[in-house]
Formats: structure tokens, C-alpha cells, sequence
């Protein structure tokens, strides 16, 4: 029995031995690889390091955005921890002399906008790692960050770094420039004049947009008030996001589309004539003008209704449409889809399918309201009539490119679709014309450029799209010059203006100041003589 027991132990002791082999085998030998990977990665503690950010510059080479260096501080002792992020490099080494045997000085890239506010909310801002946070630093990043750096240490499993670890650092490679369409010139000018109407007529907000009308080159996108993006923590988070790329109701300025799309159908010629009404009856809701209009007869002719914007007329020239066919210009015009100039967080606006429209709609929607359209939807529509009939699509990118020149990326002017026939777009621009000279849009005119446009004031919508608030108005402004051969177009919008609340003196002037400014820095020729 007892040499039986020993014979046992002993196959016991065997058995356990071999399998203590098989498995050492296992570990050094069969999965040796894969068991040290496992182990590296539990001991290795990886940051990343920002990398050499790429620059945002204007359409001419100016920096609006770019990197400079600054010196961070990280600690050794318990791990590795930050200490102090993007300082001066005498900050960092005053720091570090404070105990030179467990801190670090790292050089990093601090984000810096020399402009300041200048175009805030188009460029945008990077985050504490230089990662785009909004603007065009976001919508653009992945090419702008170029490859992270990283820092390469070991740390116990509480993440403090092992005695006698050596930090190896990996550099980054530097990002590609983006150069912007905008023209830093023409949008100090168009933020100055939008900031001094704002003030003046104690407005909530304004936008200002122009555009090259051939190209769709964006050359300035103005929007008050804004913020510092080198301090922009200090700003409501509100004013980050580019107010350009908002739905708001455009009123009296989208009677041009209702009268284009009549146009195009065939419907109305400019001489056509409808009933000199002060209201309209339809679907139980009374539509009015927005003024008094001083009639002098009992018909308007079609270019009067766009001089005075008579409610009451586009309203007829809606119902000679009807909703399906203008629902379909509607579209054709480039509403209901995004324009992608640039920039992320752009809506689509809000135009329901034209079978879901209750009886007056297409009566309100024929002036501009219960219908949301973006400022760069409405503009990109007026382009239409500068362009016979096509529409272009708003650019707020030219080139992106390497330090080095050997990669480059650029934009051309890209078509949005054929809105309307030239025949179409060239009646418009006379009426655009009439509206000047003879209408609603007086204080526009200037003395050396033919000028064409509309104004519009629309009652600001509740929350929610439950009817509109009482005496609170958007007033606007958007037209095109020279008129012989249009350059530019420019829209201008002041939300809630106190006082006076027309387009025509509210916007008119502003209007008027950036185009003249605008159409003289490009050397223009006038067509006025």
C-alpha cells in the first residue's frame, strides 16, 4: 500500500510538472509575443501631444488664424500628470526651477487668432489639445491638425510612472493651410456697418453676407454681436454658432422668388396686372398690407406690387401659381437643401411638402412668411438673376495646401441647378431696378452704380411656430450692383430693430455703405456716368 501511494504522488508530481512545462512553453515560447505585447501595453502610458496646427488665412494670404509656441510642465513624480498648460517659456523654466529633478518642460502649440473677433464666428476656435471646436477650425480639422505627437512612458497600474522610466517623445507632423474666401478688408467693413446699425436701432442681432455674384465666393460673413475665439470661454456659448446658418422667416425679400417662379410658369408677364386690395380673405385668415399703400387705380401692375411690397398682390400672384407649382420653384430655387458653403450646423430651413399646406399658405409663404429659409439659401437664390437663371452655390473655402506647395486643394465656383430661364432672370433684375429707383428701396441708390433689390420686414415668429410675436420684426435688405454686369450681391439682416422697423431704413443704408466700400477696394467700373 504504501509503495502504491508513493507511485501515485509520484504520477501526481509528473502530471502537475508537465503541464507547469506546457504551460511555461505556452507563455515563453507559443504566445511569447503576444503575452509581452499584453504586458508593454499595461506598463505603457501614451499622451498626446498637439500637433503643428495648419494656418487660416484670407483670401489673400492674411492670417487669421495660426500657432505659435508656448511651454508646458508636467510632473514625474506620481505619474505623469500635467502641471501648467501654454505658458511663456520664462513662465515654464521659473516653474520647473521650483523642483528641476521631477519637472518637465515640453514645448506645445498655442492656437492664437490675430484678428480677434474678426470673422469670429467663420473661423471658429480649437479646444486645449488644438482640436477645432467650431467654425471653420471644426468643419475643416481633419485637415488643419495635421498628425498628433505623442509623449511614450511606463506607469504602474495606477498610472505612476516606474523609477528610472525614460519618456520618449514622438513629434507630430504640421497641418495644411485653409484659405478662406472672405476678404478680411471687405468683412471689417460689413461688421462695422452691421455693429453701428445694431447699436443704433437697439437690435438684438445682425448678419451681413456678400458675395461675389459670378463665383459664389463668400467675401465677407458678418454676424453681431460675436466673441473673442482667443478667449472665447469667457463669451455665451451662443454666440459660437454661425447665426448665417439659421432658419429665420425672410418676408417681404422672398417676394422675389414668388414673382420669379410666376414668371418662369408663365402666370404673370411684368406688365400683368392683379386688384389694388387693402386685405385678403383666404382660408379664414384676413392678410393685409404691411403699410398704406396710396393705390391710383383699382389694379397694380406686377412691378408696382414688388416698388411698394404689396402683401395683397403676391398673394394673388401665389394663387395664380397655386401650391404645387410653387412648392416646385420653391425648390428649384435651392430651399429645402443645404448649400454647403463651408461650415457644419447649416439647416435646410423649413418648407413643408406643398400637399401638407393649409388654405392660406400659399398666400403667407408668398411674402415670406410661415416658410424659415438660411441667409445663405436666400442669397444663393438672388444669385439666379445675376447668372441667367443658374444659381451658385456660396463658397466660404478657396484652397487648402501643404507648407510645402506640393499639395493643394482647391475650390472652383460650383452650380446649384438652373433656377429659371435668362429671359426670367433679366425681367427680375429690371424689377430689382424699379424697386430703387421707384419704391420701397430708395435709400439704397447710390451716384456711380445702377443698384437693384428688396426690402422685407417680417414679424418675428413665437417658439414653437404658434403665430407671431406683436411689434417684434426682422427687417432686411438683399440686392445686387452694378446692375450692367452684377459683381455683388449683399443681404442684410436686423433682428428685432426698435424705433423704426422697415427694411428700407433700417438695412437700406448699411446696404448702401458696404457696396459702395465694396464695389470701389475691387476697382469696379460704374455703370452710372
Amino acid at each position: 500500500m504504501d509503495n502504491r501511494r508513493i507511485f501515485i504522488l509520484l504520477l501526481c508530481f509528473v502530471l502537475l510538472f508537465g503541464a507547469a512545462i506546457l504551460r511555461l512553453i505556452d507563455l515563453q515560447v507559443i504566445h511569447h509575443d503576444f503575452y509581452q505585447k499584453r504586458s508593454l501595453d499595461q506598463r505603457t502610458r501614451i499622451i498626446d501631444l498637439p500637433s503643428d496646427r495648419g494656418d487660416i488665412l484670407d483670401r489673400n494670404g492674411d492670417v487669421l488664424a495660426t500657432s505659435i509656441d508656448t511651454y508646458s510642465v508636467f510632473s514625474q513624480a506620481h505619474g505623469f500628470d500635467w502641471v501648467a498648460r501654454k505658458l511663456p517659456l520664462a513662465e515654464a523654466e521659473k516653474l520647473k526651477a521650483a523642483d528641476p529633478r521631477n519637472l518637465v518642460v515640453l514645448k506645445e502649440k498655442k492656437r492664437i487668432y490675430p484678428k480677434g473677433d474678426l470673422a469670429a464666428q467663420a473661423i471658429g476656435f480649437v479646444g486645449s489639445d488644438n482640436q477645432g471646436l467650431s467654425g471653420a477650425e471644426l468643419a475643416w480639422d481633419k485637415y488643419l491638425k495635421g498628425k498628433a505627437g505623442k509623449v511614450i512612458t511606463e506607469s504602474d497600474p495606477e498610472g505612476r510612472e516606474l523609477y528610472g522610466a525614460k519618456q520618449r517623445i514622438e513629434p507630430g507632423g504640421e497641418g495644411l493651410n485653409v484659405t478662406l474666401s472672405i476678404d478680411q478688408n471687405i468683412q471689417y467693413i460689413a461688421e462695422r456697418e452691421i455693429e453701428k446699425q445694431i447699436k443704433y436701432s437697439s437690435a438684438i442681432s445682425g448678419t451681413l453676407i456678400v458675395m461675389n455674384a459670378k463665383n459664389g465666393d463668400i467675401l465677407a460673413l458678418a454676424s453681431k454681436p460675436d466673441f473673442d475665439p482667443n478667449q472665447y470661454g469667457k463669451a455665451n456659448s451662443q454666440l459660437w454658432h454661425p447665426r448665417f446658418c439659421d432658419p429665420y422667416e425672410p418676408g417681404s425679400t422672398f417676394k422675389l422668388v414668388t414673382v420669379a417662379a410666376a414668371l418662369e410658369e408663365g402666370v404673370i408677364n411684368p406688365d400683368s396686372k392683379v386688384k389694388a386690395l387693402d386685405r385678403i380673405e383666404l382660408g379664414g385668415k384676413v392678410i393685409e398690407n404691411s403699410h398704406k399703400i396710396p393705390w391710383k387705380g383699382g389694379e397694380v401692375s406686377v412691378s408696382e406690387v414688388l416698388e411698394q411690397s404689396i402683401n395683397t398682390g403676391t398673394v394673388q400672384i401665389g394663387l395664380k401659381l397655386g401650391p404645387k407649382k410653387f412648392y416646385e420653384r420653391i425648390v428649384d430655387f435651392g430651399f429645402c437643401k443645404l448649400t454647403n458653403f463651408g461650415l457644419l450646423g447649416e439647416s435646410r430651413g423649413i418648407v413643408r411638402y406643398w400637399e401638407n399646406w393649409y388654405k392660406p399658405d400659399v398666400g403667407m409663404m408668398s411674402f415670406g412668411q410661415s416658410i424659415a429659409v438660411t441667409p445663405l439659401q436666400l442669397i444663393s437664390a438672388v444669385s439666379a438673376f445675376a447668372n441667367h437663371g443658374r444659381l451658385i452655390k456660396p463658397t466660404l473655402i478657396k484652397k487648402i495646401e501643404s507648407n510645402d506647395g506640393l499639395f493643394i486643394k482647391s475650390f472652383s465656383d460650383e452650380s446649384r441647378g438652373q433656377a429659371i430661364s435668362d429671359k426670367t432672370a433679366g425681367q427680375m433684375i429690371e424689377m430689382m431696378r424699379g424697386v430703387v429707383l421707384n419704391g420701397s428701396g430708395r435709400r439704397a441708390k447710390m451716384d456711380y452704380f445702377t443698384v437693384g433689390g428688396k426690402t422685407g420686414t417680417a414679424q418675428k415668429a413665437m417658439r414653437g411656430g404658434r403665430g407671431y410675436m406683436k411689434g417684434h420684426y426682422i427687417a432686411s435688405f438683399i440686392g445686387m450692383a452694378p446692375l450692367s454686369d452684377p459683381e455683388i450681391i449683399v443681404l442684410v439682416i436686423v433682428d428685432d430693430p426698435k424705433g423704426s422697423i422697415w427694411g428700407e431704413s433700417v438695412c437700406g443704408p448699411v446696404f448702401k455703405n458696404v457696396v459702395e466700400y465694396t464695389l470701389r477696394y475691387l476697382n469696379a467700373k460704374p455703370d452710372m456716368l
